[in-house]
């Protein structure tokens, strides 16, 4: 990728810094030369990742995002094709990046994952460390909507990628889950 140029697209995306490339028609496109498309894949994986994390989204619907930016540039008039779009989050799934949700094998829509659940499990155990809440029972909605967590980069986290984090954290020996009656009141407690 080159350097960035910024596009406006439409309110919600007029901040963010899309690359050069995305102005390029070609690109919306899949490439017949395989190493040319690995090349391209590899771009949007980035794109992907970075536009999904500057807007702090989780979650996608292929049919529905092809509509929208980043997959579809209004001002050149091309879009992706979810065919295409659902080979790219393979990629993203292979690199652990995404992991497809709904109906067994549909891959309609997936979680995107633009930091893994291993490096957010390490920011909320660190976060428990520093805060002095090792040994103490927490909810899934304290620690993704609580006063005490406003600030910190997994605030507002989705609950599936949050409970993937403290999944692994669980296994890690560093923290210990008790269900509750819904994801709301489920509860965590952390050890060094």
């Amino acid at each position: 990728m080159t350097s960035p140029v910024s596009a406006v697209v439409d309110a919600s995306t007029a901040s963010f810094q899309f690359p050069e490339i995305y102005s390029f028609p070609p690109f919306f496109t899949r490439q017949p030369n395989e190493a040319t498309w690995k090349e391209q894949r590899r771009q949007w994986c980035d794109l992907i990742l970075a536009y999904y994390r500057h807007n702090r989204l989780f979650s996608m619907s292929l049919a529905e995002a092809v509509t929208e930016p980043p997959f579809a540039n209004r001002q050149i008039h091309r879009a992706l094709r979810v065919d295409v779009l659902r080979e790219i989050v393979d990629e993203l799934v292979k690199q652990g990046h995404a992991s497809w949700t709904g109906a067994r094998n549909s891959k309609d829509s997936c979680l995107l994952f633009w930091r893994k659940p291993e490096v957010w499990a390490s920011m909320i155990h660190q976060w428990a460390n520093d805060r002095g809440m090792l040994n103490t029972v927490l909810t899934l909605f304290e620690l993704a909507s609580g006063d005490d967590t406003i600030g910190q980069e997994f605030h507002g986290l989705d609950s599936t990628t949050l409970r993937k984090a403290l999944d692994i954290l669980q296994s890690q020996g560093k923290a210990q889950l008790f269900v509750g009656t819904s994801d709301e009141d489920l509860g965590v407690k952390f050890f060094t």
